[in-house]
């Protein structure tokens, strides 16, 4: 556990050398660190300095319900809290689904401070179908009895439907996710993400002035990413890469850990080529 500078304390996993290139894993919403239980390993295998966090309102991190802690600018402060007392000047950075845009939205704030940009499933174009149904279904007046329904057999069929083909969510994932709800602000947490993040801020093209390599993975199941998401990004980021996963969901990182392990690795490994300016 580790204090931020704002009193928020994190939960955060690490391995390998501490002076190693460090690269940061920011899991989605809902999500905790035991996302990447299959990426950290292998990314400090490889020789980087690998760090889960679970941001706040997640997992063992604090949950704070101030009025403003969830938009996507007190977010992205978060994680440069996080980089700080880490002591990172420079990392790389893989965000999943709703941290995708948190996590480059710190890059084009910072775009010295981050080496590369990983984007698992990442939300950020056009309307999140489910996010635009729960705003209706559970409006900010049902905040203090929302934790009344977070029940083991919702979270199950949560998770269950953001995989794929390839594999089904153990009994041990479903209690992994569930776990936090212990604490009943963690689901008044993820809904105020639900109400007050920006779910759609890449429709602004914001992404056009980002000059970090870029690597998005998307599974060819995800029911949340459109695959016409990936045009997007070619459009305007035309020097990004893409990796697609067949028959992957939405929880591609721990559905299909070997291909998206040899992805990140190879991509964070192959030698930086400078983007120029338009």
């Amino acid at each position: 556990m580790l204090e931020l500078r704002s009193g928020v304390r994190v939960g955060v996993l690490q391995e390998g050398k501490v002076g190693a290139p460090a690269v940061v894993c920011l899991p989605g919403w809902g999500g905790s660190q035991y996302l990447f239980r299959h990426n950290v390993p292998a990314l400090a295998n490889a020789g980087f300095r690998a760090i889960a966090v679970d941001l706040k309102g997640h997992g063992e991190s604090d949950k704070p319900l101030g009025t403003e802690d969830y938009t996507m600018n007190a977010m992205v402060e978060h994680v440069f809290e996080v980089l700080d007392v880490l002591g990172l000047e420079k990392t790389s950075l893989v965000g999943q689904s709703m941290a995708g845009p948190i996590a480059a939205q710190v890059c084009l704030a910072a775009q010295h401070r981050v080496e590369k940009l990983v984007l698992l499933a990442p939300v950020g174009y056009g309307r999140v179908l489910p996010v635009s149904v729960a705003r209706v279904l559970a409006p900010l007046s049902m905040s203090r009895a929302l934790p009344v329904l977070a029940r083991r057999l919702l979270f199950k069929l949560v998770v269950k439907s953001m995989y794929g083909e390839l594999v089904t969510p153990s009994e041990r994932d479903i209690d992994e996710y569930f776990a936090p709800s212990r604490d009943p602000d963690f689901v008044r947490a993820l809904h105020r993400l639900i109400h007050h993040f920006d779910w759609s801020s890449f429709d602004d093209g914001r992404l056009r002035a980002l000059r970090v390599p870029l690597l998005v993975i998307r599974g060819d199941s995800d029911p949340i990413v459109p695959l016409a998401v990936l045009s997007r990004f070619h459009h305007e980021v035309p020097h990004s890469r893409f990796v697609r996963i067949p028959r992957a969901g939405h929880l591609v990182s721990e559905e299909a850990p070997e291909l998206v392990n040899r992805a990140i690795v190879e991509f964070l490994s192959a030698p930086t080529i400078p983007i120029p300016q338009n």
